[in-house]
């Protein structure tokens, strides 16, 4: 969020502006969710992405605007892109009581993708949209090994390929 004065909290960004990075939650109650906002916290425009406290304290406030009974439990899903995949954050979501269920993305590193090269094609799955349809183009495959060490105990790490949508000329 650009600000155009000394707000604040406000600090440069990486880029280039100067403003806030704020993390936000959203609530959708399943197909035709509404999607609306139920946490926010304003930080400084130069707060890092992989911020594993700001995420935690994010995901806490979004927790306590929800019913007692979805505060724990697998029908809570909490879902984050890659910069809510680090270890402590993961490990916070995944912590003994707690039992949420998570999908959270991963920066494609070195190791990952040499393990994804190395995926017999036997072992790629179509991709499945929401409404049970394979997705044309798409296929999934689970990595395992050494690639979860230090992850915690029982966590999938499930890669995507996809053949590039040609643009319409």
């Amino acid at each position: 969020m650009i600000a155009h004065s000394d707000k604040e909290d406000a600090a440069a960004t990486w880029k280039k502006t100067y403003g806030h990075h704020p993390l936000t939650a959203f609530l959708d109650h399943g197909p035709g969710g509404t999607g609306e906002p139920v946490a926010a916290l304003r930080r400084p425009g130069n707060a890092g992405s992989n911020t594993a406290a700001d995420h935690i304290t994010t995901a806490q406030l979004a927790l306590a605007q929800l019913p007692k009974h979805y505060r724990r439990g697998r029908q809570t899903l909490i879902r984050t892109d890659s910069a809510g995949g680090t270890h402590d954050f993961v490990s916070w979501l995944a912590r003994r009581g707690r039992w949420l269920s998570y999908s959270v993305g991963m920066v494609i590193t070195e190791a990952i993708h040499e393990h994804v090269l190395k995926v017999p094609a036997s072992a790629w799955t179509p991709a499945v949209e929401i409404d049970g349809e394979a997705r044309d183009g798409a296929w999934v495959a689970e990595l395992t090994g050494k690639l979860l060490d230090g992850w915690p105990k029982g966590m999938r790490l499930i890669v995507r390929k996809e053949r590039p949508l040609l643009a319409p000329s």
